[in-house]
């Protein structure tokens, strides 16, 4: 399938460079200060000492005319509104877009804009934007699970599965892919909150006096919240990320987090803030959320007062 990748950042830059490495015809919709850095550097994707340098090929929204086969979407949630105009050009009844975006308002407003060219996507790795502009791989490989929106197996959906089933990733066609984007959901929420209010790891907060605890009862936050709108986790997984988040000696972090440390914009809004304000919307208190939401929204504030645009 010929693709588009749309952000070639720490996801889709990284997502993007592992498919060209294994054969598959990719381009990358990026911005042009973006495209000139690839153009002097390359795709550059770094694990420990060993450098990989991709030859990428960049478009940019001005010259972008032709239909793609697929269109994946990495781009932070403030710049999806921007993404979705530039992509137009680019979709055709045919096409089919998967998002790799955290949270869950994007498909409401992927599926307003495209309908059911729309599939829904989970991604899984570790990877960071480093200050050259080059994309740090912290975990070796990926998993990935896509999925038709009304849980149906598809030709489609499978033909994207054939197209990301590349050496080191995992790919999976899944029945209950918005189940699954919840879950994901509710991780991210939780281990951004905790690790954001405490400035540390999950190994950091398990290892003092309540923290494991604290780390639970932001989890049984989240996860209620998923209930309520009829996406709760099951025991089973419900007792994955417990364990997952008051594991001692961990050392995960977030997105949330490492920006908030980086002195970044963070996406506190798309992460927590929705998920608050579906919270409240079911009458669930969320108190930890809220507080790691306002700490993140004081930090938004004073790097917007530090850098203004």
């Amino acid at each position: 399938m010929k693709t588009l990748v749309v952000g070639a950042g720490a996801v889709g830059g990284f997502v993007g460079g592992r498919l060209l490495q294994a054969g598959r015809e990719v381009d990358f919709l990026v911005r042009p200060a973006r495209a000139e850095r690839l153009r002097q550097r390359g795709l550059r994707i770094v694990e420990g000492d060993r450098s990989e340098v991709i030859e990428a090929t960049t478009v940019t929204a001005d010259v972008l005319k032709d239909p793609y086969d697929l269109v994946l979407l990495a781009v932070k949630a403030d710049a999806l509104p921007a993404a979705v105009e530039d992509v137009a050009p680019a979709v055709s009844p045919d096409t089919v877009l998967v998002p790799f975006l955290n949270g869950m308002a994007h498909l409401d407003t992927l599926t307003e804009h495209f309908g059911d060219r729309v599939l829904g996507g989970v991604l899984k790795i570790g990877t960071i934007l480093d200050d050259n502009g080059d994309i740090r791989q912290l975990v070796p490989g990926g998993q990935l699970e896509v999925g038709e929106l009304d849980g149906d197996r598809t030709a489609r959906v499978d033909a994207v599965a054939d197209t990301l089933a590349i050496p080191g990733f995992t790919v999976t066609v899944v029945s209950d892919i918005v189940d699954r984007m919840w879950r994901k959901w509710v991780m991210i929420a939780t281990v951004g909150a905790v690790t954001s209010l405490a400035r540390g790891t999950i190994g950091d907060v398990a290892a003092v006096t309540d923290g494991a605890e604290f780390a639970a009862a932001t989890l049984d936050e989240a996860a209620a919240v998923a209930a309520a709108a009829r996406h709760g986790l099951g025991e089973a997984a419900h007792t994955e990320l417990r364990n997952l988040v008051t594991a001692s000696g961990f050392p995960m972090t977030s997105s949330l987090s490492r920006d908030l440390a980086a002195g970044r914009p963070t996406e506190v809004e798309n992460v927590l803030g929705d998920l608050i304000l579906r919270g409240r919307a079911a009458g669930i208190p969320v108190p930890r959320l809220e507080a790691a939401a306002l700490t993140l929204r004081v930090h938004g504030l004073r790097q917007a007062a530090e850098h203004p645009r």
